[in-house]
């Protein structure tokens, strides 16, 4: 009988073919270096630039590969599939343009398992930021400071994705905010809930590869929504 990975990591996915072509080395080396026991999803989005064609057949190529595709077309719909299809005791976000380090898994993994913790966030608050272009550095500072005046001012990366979560706990969450400002919206659920929230330093570098999906004006009305908002019930 297949015994279950200790680790998930979801990467959701939209037209990301120039990342995705070089994923074998660029992210199945280092994670495999950084997580002893591991599985990796992929969740596309609605990609139209061959992304799923290249993920399939790197689904194909390695064992404990999968990658899903098809049903509704958004952010919150691909974490919700691979979440559900998630069989890891941990589960891990990460970013399909690596803009945070695969190798930093490990780092996230040690630290959920070493303090007890029920999500531990990777910071680059507490890190560092690496090529990121002024406008998206200024729109990240500004939420993530509204963010903490609302929930935590103790943490201090609400809206990276690169966080792990003990796979039991995240699956108790509902995912509701649709677009990027989901990964606040778990976090906060996670504080409302009680659980334990430590963060690591970790450094986010500048997009590689293809456009970003970010749409500034939408992903702001979605953190005032997230703000405000006075029952976060899980």
């Amino acid at each position: 009988m297949e015994q279950n990975p200790e680790v998930s990591v979801i990467i959701p996915c939209l037209d990301e073919a120039g990342n995705a072509a070089a994923y074998a080395e660029t992210l199945l080396g280092p994670l495999t270096a950084a997580l002893p026991s591991f599985e990796l999803i992929f969740s596309d989005g609605g990609s139209a630039d061959g992304t799923v064609d290249l993920l399939w057949r790197l689904a194909g190529g390695y064992p404990g590969v999968t990658a899903l595709a098809g049903g509704r077309h958004s952010f919150r719909a691909s974490l919700e599939r691979a979440v559900a299809a998630a069989r890891g005791s941990y589960i891990i976000f990460m970013e399909a343009d690596l803009s945070f380090s695969p190798a930093d898994a490990g780092r996230l993994l040690a630290e959920i398992k070493s303090s007890g913790a029920d999500c531990v966030c990777g910071s680059p608050f507490l890190g560092s930021f690496s090529g990121l272009p002024p406008g998206r550095r200024l729109l990240t500072g500004a939420a993530n400071t509204m963010l903490r005046l609302r929930f935590a001012r103790r943490l201090t990366s609400y809206t990276q994705i690169f966080k792990i979560y003990r796979a039991d706990k995240l699956k108790t969450l509902r995912f509701e905010t649709e677009g990027f400002a989901l990964d606040a919206e778990l976090l906060a659920k996670a504080l409302d809930a009680g659980w334990k929230v430590s963060e690591i330093p970790v450094t986010m570098t500048a997009r590689r590869g293809d456009s970003s999906k970010l749409s500034p004006r939408k992903e702001i009305a979605n953190y005032l929504k997230l703000i405000f908002r006075t029952n976060y019930t899980n």
